[in-house]
């Protein structure tokens, strides 16, 4: 059985998918804290309608049950970073807070963990529905 087919475990692997890259993006961020004219990055939030559009890092089709249905338009794109606009700029031109980057970090790991349990849920419904509890 594949787990990518079924429209919510696609939605939530596209969620870890930009949670990954969110803390690989914020990692960069604290790794360049001290160094010159650097300017942090964060991604744009993912949206349910830009995920039904295609304009995210992932695509959600919508079921097609007769060989007579059209294919939905939009192409799936990578997440793209962006200039964080809220962060201050030292004099020597640097953007990156430290602290406002670790409250981020922190944010994006619970985000992770709360994915990830739904993700072992749906998992534990899908085997009890199939007959197996181990």
């Amino acid at each position: 059985m594949d787990l990518g087919n079924i429209p919510l475990f696609k939605a939530m692997m596209s969620r870890m998918s930009w949670l990954t890259e969110r803390q690989q993006i914020l990692a960069q961020n604290v790794a360049n804290a001290d160094t010159p004219a650097f300017k942090a990055k964060d991604l744009k939030a993912q949206t349910f309608k830009e995920m039904l559009a295609g304009t995210s890092g992932s695509h959600l089709r919508l079921a097609a049950t007769q060989p007579n249905h059209l294919a939905g338009a939009g192409a799936s794109l990578p997440f793209v970073p962006v200039a964080d606009r809220n962060a201050e700029t030292s004099p020597s031109g640097n953007s990156v807070s430290v602290e406002d980057q670790m409250l981020k970090v922190s944010s994006t790991a619970n985000e992770y963990q709360v994915t990830t349990s739904l993700y072992r849920r749906q998992i534990g419904m899908l085997k009890t529905v199939l007959g197996r509890t181990a």
